[in-house]
């Protein structure tokens, strides 16, 4: 009977000894930014400052704005948050930031988006870091030079004048048709991403549930409960998660890109066809023993998901502004048919950029509606801030919270009016405006993803009259849980020929 107490005793003492070591190693890690004398917000165990748990995503961009704005209240340049617990830093001084995203880049190298092995389709450009990053960006660097992207055009305008005729067919039928825009962006971005990327004909808009749309729509809209759980994991114990192979992608979407890379591989290396796509430069980097075919498909993946969702939305974007202003529609359409005259009708990827207006109206749309609105780096060497006393460790996060930074009034008159005009001349250097990310690490894609939706927002507007239907809600609000920025409320729009 002594002998069974005295194991009952010890194992209640074991117990209390593990929850003492585990309050104390709880206290400890949330302390860290006390420890080091820089303001911070107080964090509740377990998911500190952060307090979405399974979500469809995580709207970044609204959250690291609240902290954004707690440390403006407080005065501070720089302020500290925990991820479970994690310590994140939190940017509020455009030039600091740049400074992390330019000027010190070397310590900032890593994005900090989980990545496993056990899932290569998450192992790519976006999320690789340090010498891995730096080989695999000068491999993908020529894809998308101006030449490449002019290359490029011919496909990406004929696409553009398949959603045209869509668009007019839909109106043929009915004139007063609420249209999703967003729908319709998305195909038509889809259709380019197919075409470009794998060469093959996507047919989003003849076919509702044409696969490469599917798997689209599965990829941002459609999440179950084990996607959140795993969504969570990978968030809060990313450690974890790579130590047991948990994928932040859904499985179908994953084992949908694996097999289109499989069988197009398969046949292209069993007929010797040769296409000038994206996937062709990747299989000749494969041949050459360049990239493994894991790597061929986290990078057909990654340009295919980052490729579509953010310029449908950017488009979207840009069309709601210009539907409540009709004024600004109206400049638009005015400077791309006197460009269009100018070249006899003809729209080429130089006739595209001459469209002056047009380029500020969209400058201004990712001010307002950044596709990304929050830039994250993580430190890869231990970094003291310039002008400061704040040093932070290798394995920090860094948050730039762009969508506050671009909706600031310190930095932006009157910053929730769309003002195109902001843009008539180049802009202070100083100012914090990074849409598509800065420096070295910037996105890989700019001048591609400027291309499809200006292209796309050309061909609506030289033979629509764009206006909101009664059914959408102005203002509209941004969804809290939508990793790329989206809205609560889907937007519907009526076109009116001219």
């Amino acid at each position: 009977m002594m002998v069974e107490m005295e194991a009952v005793v010890i194992g209640v003492i074991n117990i209390l000894t593990g929850i003492v070591l585990a309050v104390l190693y709880v206290q400890h890690c949330y302390s860290y930014w006390k420890r080091r004398n820089v303001p911070y917000l107080t964090p509740k165990f377990p998911l500190g400052n952060h307090h979405t748990l399974f979500p469809k995503g995580i709207s970044i961009g609204n959250v690291s704005r609240e902290f954004y704005n707690e440390f403006k209240k407080k005065g501070v340049k720089l302020g500290g948050i925990y991820m479970g617990l994690q310590p994140q830093l939190v940017v509020t001084d455009p030039l600091l930031a740049k400074n992390v995203l330019i000027t010190d880049y070397q310590h900032f190298d890593d994005r900090g988006i989980y990545k496993t092995k056990s899932a290569p389709i998450t192992v790519n450009i976006f999320a690789q870091a340090g010498s891995e990053w730096k080989n695999a960006r000068s491999k993908f660097t020529p894809t998308f030079t101006v030449a490449k992207m002019k290359s490029m055009f011919d496909t990406v305008r004929k696409c553009s004048e398949i959603m045209e005729q869509h668009l007019l067919e839909t109106v043929d039928e009915d004139s007063n048709k609420d249209i999703e825009m967003l729908e319709v962006m998305a195909c038509f971005t889809t259709d380019v991403i197919g075409a470009v990327i794998f060469g093959i004909d996507c047919n989003s808009f003849k076919h509702h549930d044409a696969e490469f749309r599917k798997m689209g729509r599965h990829l941002f809209e459609e999440f179950h409960y084990i996607d959140g759980l795993k969504l969570f994991l990978t968030i809060y114990l990313p450690t974890v998660s790579d130590f047991f192979g948990v994928s932040n992608i859904q499985t179908g979407v994953t084992d949908f890109f694996t097999n289109s890379v499989k069988e197009a591989v398969e046949y292209r290396e069993k007929t010797g066809m040769k296409r000038p796509d994206f996937l062709q430069t990747l299989l000749d980097m494969k041949a050459e023993g360049k990239l493994t075919f894991d790597e061929v498909v986290g990078q057909a993946f990654l340009f295919f998901a980052a490729g579509f969702e953010t310029s449908s939305n950017a488009g979207t974007m840009c069309l709601y502004e210009l539907a409540l202003q009709q004024d600004l529609q109206d400049k638009v359409r005015a400077n791309i048919h006197s460009i269009l005259n100018k070249y006899d009708g003809e729209v080429t990827y130089d006739t595209l950029n001459e469209m002056k207006y047009l380029n500020q109206v969209f400058e201004e749309t990712l001010r307002l509606w950044p596709p990304v609105s929050t830039l994250t780096r993580v430190c890869s060497k231990d970094y003291t801030f310039p002008g400061t006393e704040v040093s932070i460790e290798k394995g920090v996060m860094v948050l730039v919270p762009l969508l506050a930074m671009q909706r600031d009034p310190d930095y932006w008159h009157d910053p929730l009016k769309f003002d195109p005009d902001r843009f008539e001349d180049e802009i202070d250097k100083n100012l914090p405006y990074w849409p598509f990310g800065e420096g070295p690490r910037n996105c890989l894609g700019t001048k591609f993803g400027y291309m499809q939706v200006k292209m796309g927002i050309v061909q609506i507007l030289k033979n629509f009259k764009v206006t909101l239907s009664p059914k959408t809600k102005v203002p509209v609000q941004l969804h809290p849980e939508t990793f790329v920025l989206h809205t609560t409320e889907t937007i519907f729009f009526r076109l009116e020929k001219i």
